[in-house]
Order: structure tokens, then C-alpha cells, then sequence
């Protein structure tokens, strides 16, 4: 993750099409955290989404397995004097400390972190020591099914990537040559891994008529084919059928009162 951290920004998080569905997911998250309020960020990346949320006044604990993620967080929320809010720290997923701190308002994962592991029940509890009941929780959880993946590399006889998530699990080859399991967890299973701490409340589209990262550039470069597809997204990506045929789903819920 640290030889990501370096090409972040440039080759995801400044596509015209990344910065969209970011403020997209900001609205959504904009009502769950008030000035004043406490926010868990899981997978902070680069630090967009936990600067965003310091400047509207909320306290973020962002974290990452990622120590330069971690450096590039802390170098932006202190340069833009807002280092007092954003608490980075080293975080991995697949061996889940104890929460020793106080509860926070909700927790929040923005474009897939969570995909990197296959304990969704284990983190389930970990979030419930976290956050307080009736807190809020939005997982931004790369889908097992994408219309615009299968399409557009179906088109280009790419079928091995056309229908990799099919599998429910790859591995992801990073730059360096090292890999990485992905996994594809449905809602469904999300929201029965996350019983009885969470009520389910909500399931989103987040990229089903925009295409997925590796295909930014066909839309990036053609402004006259994003203006109707934005318009699609922003009418129809949050009703059935096409919030199953998404690049990633916006999954939320309520902390409730149960502790076993």
C-alpha cells in the first residue's frame, strides 16, 4: 500500500469522475456528522475524505495499514492548520485491535477498504465496541457485480477481468509485484455479519452508469458522455435493479443497543 500512497491522488483521486462520486458520498455523510461530532474512518488513504470532514468541525480518527497513507494524512490536516481533528493511526483489518477509546458518533469507509478482508462478522463487533448506540455506520463496499466492468472489458475479450468478481474473491497485483486478496461480500451478507449490532438501514449505487477506476479515462476525456451518465447516476443509481450492477454499494446502518 505504500507504493499506492505515492501514485494516490494523481491516477484516482483527482479523476473528475473519483471527485464526483466523492462529493456524492459527502452528502450522504453530511447529516451523521455535525460540528462537534466524532468520526472513525477505516482505510483514510490519502486524507480527502477525514480533511473534509476536519473542516466541517468533526474530530476524525483515520486509519490505515498504509504508514506513508498515514504521512501524507497528517502532512495535509496539518498544513491546512486542522491537525488538532485528524488523529491518523496504523490500522490493519485482518487483526482487529481492542477499542480502549472513547465510543465515536459513526464510523465511515470510503471506495473498498473493507474489501480486503473476510472477517465482516469480526469487524462487526469491533465497530460495535466503537461506536455509540445509535450511531451511524457507511461502508463503501466494492460490489460483487459491476455492469459497467463486465461490459466494458466483455467488449475487449477481457473476460477473466470482465467476470473476475463473479468468484467472490481475487488477487489483486500491486505495484512492486506484491498481491492482495479482494473480496466481494453482498449486502445481504454484510447485513447478517453485522446482526445484532447494526440495524440495517439502506443499501446505495456508487458507480453504475460511471465507470470503475480503471476505465476513469474513457469518461475523464469525454465530457459530452459524463454530462448524461452523472444524470443517470444521480436519478436512478439508488433504485432496483441498478444499485445490484454497481462498482461499489453504499451500505448503511444504526448502532443498536445489543452487546451480544
Amino acid at each position: 500500500f505504500d507504493t499506492l500512497a505515492a501514485m494516490y491522488d494523481r491516477d484516482f483521486a483527482e479523476s473528475p469522475v473519483a471527485r464526483w462520486l466523492r462529493e456524492r458520498v459527502w452528502g450522504w455523510l453530511e447529516p451523521h456528522f455535525p460540528d462537534g461530532s466524532t468520526a472513525f474512518e477505516i482505510g483514510c488513504a490519502g486524507g480527502i475524505d477525514a480533511l473534509w470532514m476536519a473542516q466541517r468541525g468533526v474530530k476524525v480518527i483515520a486509519v490505515d495499514i498504509s504508514p506513508f497513507m498515514l504521512e501524507q494524512t497528517q502532512a495535509k490536516a496539518e498544513a491546512a492548520h486542522l491537525g488538532h481533528l485528524v488523529t491518523p493511526l496504523l490500522f490493519d483489518l485482518n487483526h482487529l485491535p481492542e477499542w480502549d477509546g472513547e465510543q465515536v458518533d459513526g464510523v465511515y469507509s470510503n471506495f473498498g477498504p473493507v474489501n480486503c478482508t473476510r472477517d465482516w462478522a469480526g469487524l462487526g463487533r469491533f465497530l460495535a465496541k466503537a461506536v455509540k448506540p445509535g450511531g451511524y455506520a457507511g461502508l463503501g463496499i466494492i460490489s460483487p457485480f459491476c455492469m459497467w466492468e463486465t461490459l466494458w472489458h466483455g467488449l475487449h475479450l477481457d473476460f477473466r477481468t470482465a467476470f473476475r468478481r463473479l468468484k467472490r474473491e481475487t488477487i489483486a497485483t500491486l505495484p512492486g509485484g506484491e498481491t492482495l486478496p479482494i473480496y466481494y461480500p453482498s449486502p445481504r451478507q454484510f447485513v447478517r455479519a453485522f446482526q445484532p449490532y447494526f440495524q440495517f438501514e439502506r443499501v446505495r449505487g456508487l458507480g453504475v452508469f460511471l465507470p470503475p477506476s480503471d476505465a476513469f479515462g474513457v469518461v475523464d476525456k469525454r465530457p459530452r458522455i459524463m454530462k448524461p451518465l452523472i444524470a443517470a447516476e444521480t436519478h436512478l443509481a439508488d433504485t432496483w435493479p441498478f444499485r445490484t450492477w454497481t462498482d461499489h454499494y453504499w451500505i448503511e446502518f444504526t448502532r443498536t443497543g445489543s452487546t451480544s
